[in-house]
């Protein structure tokens, strides 16, 4: 009997790897205001219409538009998808966002924030998001996590005052910036608009000990930023989001190539794999998410062996080996004095 698989599995292993679709940049955001169909948005002012401009979306919608870039400017998403629900009586808000995200799974996000973070709403997703390559920005305001919670997918972000009318919503501030962005942006030491920098000091090595991101004031300027960037399992967000991008082009581009064309078991098939590999991964390289040395980026894709048994099979399994272009976080400058003569720089 035959057993159902999907035509293209793409595997990631620590080492090594067994047309641009997406960079992974849209958000989602539930809200427990309402009930409401899920819709996409492209600003706040049709989410006050829909919701009210004193509703918890609507101020979290605000945080969420208000965030720049490094050199100013707005980072404005295309759109963003909103869905409300609600629960009474036994009814739990958990199972009910089990169902919205399942049932609109087939919408185009990748990133999710609720207006209603806990420690249960964590444990609600976090197989989901495991299992349908997401991620998910929520707010805690205690530690430690529940090592049942420790994920590459969970992004926790410090916030002491989640729970009050004057809420900052930073979990939205920070997906403003870190998801618009795209995937593979920077996940720590970025600038946040209309937030405060209230993290004591004493709390930041237990705050980066429990792999949770804080706001603080930097240099003499005072820039408010977010310092961390990793989800619960201590990954760092840019290097999932990268990898998810990565892997999403790959399979659709390869899913494409099989359904115009296919690939013949010998060398004209063999290339032609090759070949599609090749144009992805310089694509991902463009997308800046492929480190690049010598004007080149770093990706080998091995040639094609494919055995007897294989070919009975019907299988192909290609190798590419890459490197992320991944950022640094800690810069480790050496000093060196010396009285005598060093020179002058032409």
């Amino acid at each position: 009997m035959g057993v159902y698989r999907e035509p293209i599995k793409v595997e990631v292993l620590e080492q090594e790897l067994n047309l641009t679709v997406a960079s992974l940049n849209k958000t989602l955001i539930v809200t427990n205001d309402k009930n409401a169909d899920f819709k996409y948005y492209m600003n706040s002012k049709d989410v006050a219409n829909d919701f009210g401009n004193n509703s918890k979306v609507y101020k979290l919608v605000e945080k969420f538009l208000g965030q720049r870039d490094g050199d100013g400017n707005i980072l404005k998403p295309d759109f963003f998808g909103v869905v409300g629900i609600t629960a009474s009586g036994q009814e739990k808000i958990e199972d009910k966002l089990k169902e919205v995200l399942n049932e609109n799974l087939d919408k185009e996000w990748y990133a999710l924030i609720t207006t209603f973070d806990t420690v249960e709403t964590m444990k609600a997703v976090s197989s989901f998001l495991t299992e349908n390559r997401r991620i998910y920005i929520t707010e805690v305001k205690a530690y430690p996590i529940p090592d049942a919670l420790k994920s590459d997918r969970i992004a926790p972000i410090w916030n002491l005052k989640m729970d009050e009318a004057d809420k900052e919503y930073k979990a939205a501030a920070y997906a403003g910036v870190v998801v618009t962005k795209g995937a593979g942006y920077r996940s720590s030491m970025i600038e946040l608009q209309g937030v405060t920098a209230d993290t004591e000091l004493a709390k930041k090595p237990e705050l980066t000990k429990n792999n949770i991101t804080f706001v603080e004031k930097r240099t003499s300027e005072g820039y408010i930023t977010a310092n961390g960037g990793k989800s619960t399992d201590g990954t760092y967000l840019d290097e999932t989001t990268a990898i998810d991008c990565i892997i999403v082009n790959l399979n659709e581009n390869l899913e494409k190539a099989m359904i115009k064309k296919g690939f013949p078991q010998d060398d004209e098939g063999y290339a032609f794999l090759e070949e599609t590999l090749n144009n992805t991964m310089e694509e991902m390289g463009a997308n800046k998410l492929i480190a690049k040395k010598n004007k080149k980026y770093e990706f080998i894709v091995y040639p094609i062996n494919q055995t007897a048994t294989e070919r009975g099979l019907r299988i192909i399994r290609p190798r590419v080996l890459f490197r992320i272009r991944n950022w640094g976080y800690f810069i480790d400058l050496t000093l060196m004095k010396t009285k005598k003569d060093i020179g002058g720089k032409e």
